[in-house]
């Protein structure tokens, strides 16, 4: 199984909402030699507009963007998605890709309907998010991958310093195609001079292999990035979440187990809802990075030994009504989000049926005059709704009028600020993101110059 370097240009960092402008994968042997590399871009769709620190970063032109000549953002997503079905199975890796690559990935293929949207962990597939690796790495083996330090003098781990501290250099830094570059350069240098760690990353890259790891053992290591450190914890896993089953709860060993055993089930609600608290919310799925005690230098445990951490966590495990306070404690304490009427945020509102995702596969083969039809055999009202503003936006005559204009008056009011709490950016929203960006700027490129002009204009059409 080979591996998948990939990284996105996007048009801001809202994960629901920001678009994909541009895809670049490689696709490489198990020995990281690139075997194929591919770069799809898409036209920006009409109710997206990007955030100007995104155009600022990226150096893109929003009139480049809306060229008719540029591909339908539905054909963009079309390439992106074959070319991972055909890559697959392979251990796809990014830079910071699992809390946002990854996620805007599922959600462009949640609403162009291309189903699993699962894709980098289903059907034989892994991921890691190479960025956690780093972190360990620059930690641990310093000598390995190299760093600079920030102001406040800890380690910083933004890919291009890490390019520029190791003697990396892709071209231009802030591209899709430079970020990938860096990040194979970087799986290479750490696949030879860390080979322990890396072993581990791919081990654990794969969520059986860390459910087997975390059920065999009493106590194990979770590295984990908080407050702008990385610290080690020594933990004992001690049950999971009932409405996500890849969320496991892990008590630190170094914690006051005392303490906690004498408080009352409010008081060890809160204690445990603390960003410090006593318990870490580990996600199978979500490329971990976990060790044996006895992998890892007794300096990292303070004043603990591993005998004696081995002991607490087996002293703990014993404890069936002590464990059964604590996983009932970390539930208490988990946030409830509340369900959303706009369909950008129901992604997680359930799996889409085996049903559905056969219609998903034959709207994608069907000629777009036949698509409306197949609208109503979808189960799922969300994949309803998504059909039917998928074929708005790529073909919208097809459609009833009557439709087209509430998806019209929906879309261009949300542009025009018609309500305040929908996903997305309005004109004046993104204008005071511009006021924002000059103060810090302080000379406007003329590309982004002219893009103010254009909301500037639309804002005063909109009045």
């Amino acid at each position: 199984m080979g591996f998948v370097i990939y990284d996105l240009e996007t048009t801001g960092l809202n994960k629901r909402f920001d678009q994909i402008l541009q895809f670049v994968a490689v696709h490489t042997d198990a020995n990281l030699e690139v075997q194929e590399q591919v770069e799809f871009e898409g036209r920006l769709r009409p109710h997206i507009l990007p955030s100007p620190g995104a155009l600022h970063v990226t150096g893109s032109h929003y009139a480049n963007l809306i060229d008719p000549l540029r591909p339908s953002y539905d054909a963009m997503l079309g390439n992106i998605y074959g070319t991972m079905k055909r890559w697959s199975p392979a251990m796809f890796v990014g830079f910071n890709s699992i809390s946002y690559d990854e996620e805007v990935l599922r959600q462009a293929f949640y609403e162009s309907l291309r189903a699993p949207i699962y894709i980098t962990n289903r059907d034989g597939n892994s991921r890691g998010d190479l960025l956690k690796l780093a972190r360990v790495v620059g930690t641990l083996q310093p000598d390995v991958l190299k760093t600079i330090r920030g102001p406040d003098g800890r380690r910083v781990f933004r890919l291009a310093d890490l390019a520029q501290a190791n003697g990396i250099h892709p071209g231009q830094s802030h591209t899709a195609s430079a970020d990938v570059a860096t990040t194979l350069a970087l799986c290479r240098l750490i696949a030879a001079e860390a080979p322990i760690l890396w072993s581990s990353f791919m081990r654990f890259s794969n969520k059986a292999e860390v459910l087997s790891f975390i059920a065999e053992r009493d106590a194990f290591a979770v590295f984990e990035f908080k407050r702008g450190v990385q610290d080690v914890h020594p933990v004992t896993a001690i049950g999971s979440k009932p409405a996500d089953k890849n969320v496991h709860y892990c008590l630190d060993l170094t914690a006051d187990l005392a303490a906690l055993r004498r408080m009352s089930p409010t008081e060890l609600m809160i204690e445990i809802g603390k960003p410090d608290g006593p318990i870490l919310r580990m996600k199978a799925n979500g490329s971990p990075i976990l060790a044996e005690l006895w992998e890892l230098d007794q300096a990292l445990f303070g004043d603990f030994t591993e005998a004696e951490l081995e002991t607490t966590a087996a002293n703990v495990r014993g404890d069936t009504a002590f464990v059964q306070r604590l996983v009932t404690a970390a539930i208490a304490s988990e946030r409830v989000w509340p369900k959303s009427k706009y369909v950008e945020f129901q992604i997680y509102e359930g799996f889409i049926n085996d049903l559905d995702e056969d219609v998903c596969r034959r709207f994608h083969s069907a000629a777009w005059k036949d698509r409306p039809a197949l609208i109503d055999r979808f189960q799922d009202p969300r994949l309803k709704k998504l059909a039917r503003r998928l074929i708005y936006f790529e073909r919208p005559d097809l459609l009833d009028p009557d439709i087209r204009g509430q998806i019209d008056r929906a879309i261009w009011g949300r542009l025009r600020g018609n309500e305040p709490d929908a996903p997305g950016r309005s004109y004046a929203a993104t204008l005071q993101e511009f006021d924002g960006l000059v103060a810090e700027i302080q000379i406007v490129s003329p590309s982004l110059a002219s893009y103010r002009d254009y909301l500037q204009s639309q804002l005063v059409a909109a009045a």
